[in-house]
């Protein structure tokens, strides 16, 4: 394992294969970016998308601050590699844009994480008996899978209504219904 990290290393590969890909993919699409500077000496800018970006959202314009590792995206904040929106706001004032990737995605980070040795997890029965708090579940906060799922809604004045006595639909009279309804006209029985 050892000679493999340090074939890694001597490869001159700084950031990992996906960090890489990820990047590569940034570029690309920040090359369709324009980018207009709002304040060039706090590094703050607006970057307005001219192609239609595949993730299926709308051409939009984000707010890029590089100090406060800020864009309105919210990916450079989510994976702490530049958006491609940071990536076009940075090569507009020619600042290396792989600088900002996050020291995690770096090979040497990962291969010393890993360095270090594991111990292994002993078998059950040497584990020391456990003296804290035993939490259970409450069997009654069980959902039901069969059947109709009840409303979890909550009634209000609103909801409730005075029952208004059914009428039959031939006389209008209430107290029947049109199948049993006493005026309705009953089957002939004349030859």
């Amino acid at each position: 394992m050892a000679k493999q990290h340090a074939s890694i290393l001597a490869s001159g590969q700084v950031y990992t294969e996906k960090c890489t890909t990820f990047m590569k993919s940034e570029i690309r699409k920040s090359n369709s970016h324009r980018v207009d500077s709002f304040d060039r000496s706090n590094h703050t800018f607006m970057v307005h998308e001219t192609v239609v970006p595949k993730e299926g959202r709308p051409i939009g314009h984000f707010s890029v601050n590089l100090p406060n590792k800020w864009c309105d995206c919210g990916k450079y904040q989510a994976k702490h590699m530049p958006c491609s929106h940071v990536i076009a706001a940075c090569s507009s004032i020619k600042y290396d844009y792989w600088s900002l990737i996050s020291d995690v995605y770096k090979v040497e980070t990962v291969l010393k994480v890993y360095s270090e040795a594991f111990q292994p997890i002993p078998n059950e029965g040497y584990w020391l008996q456990y003296e804290g708090v035993k939490v259970c579940h409450n069997p009654l906060m069980r959902r039901v899978n069969k059947g109709r799922s009840k409303t979890k809604r909550i009634t209000i004045e609103m909801d409730t209504t005075d029952r208004v006595p059914r009428k039959c639909g031939l006389c209008r009279i209430s107290g029947h219904t049109k199948k049993y309804c006493p005026n309705a006209a009953g089957t002939s029985t004349q030859n």
